[in-house]
């Protein structure tokens, strides 16, 4: 299991606010783990909240070490998105736009 919470307080600290500026979008994460998370994105800001969201415009499919590593910078969402390690439902041209929200270190 992932702790949502640590991930809550990371998402939040790694947010890039100026790349979401023009965004207003809700992000599902359906986890490996069982786990499930919606974050919206509106106005620049993140509302991060635990369970299922059903307005999301995109349901992200994902194992929950590799979100972690996405949100902590070590992996970057481009890449696995088109590796396939990310699968995707809804609004697809959502799914790039995590690269600008939570671009990777270097």
């Amino acid at each position: 299991m992932i702790d949502l919470e640590n991930l809550f307080q990371q998402i939040q600290q790694r947010f890039n606010a100026q790349g979401a500026a023009n965004m207003s979008a809700v992000f599902q994460f359906d986890l490996s783990t069982g786990q499930a998370f919606s974050f919206e994105i509106k106005e620049g800001q993140c509302i991060l909240l635990q369970g299922t969201n059903e307005s999301a415009n995109i349901t992200l499919i994902i194992d929950g070490q590799l979100l972690v590593d996405i949100i902590s910078g070590e992996a970057d969402p481009l890449q696995a998105f088109m590796e396939g390690k990310i699968q995707a439902q809804g609004d697809l041209t959502l799914a790039p736009l995590l690269a600008m929200v939570f671009a990777p270190k270097g």
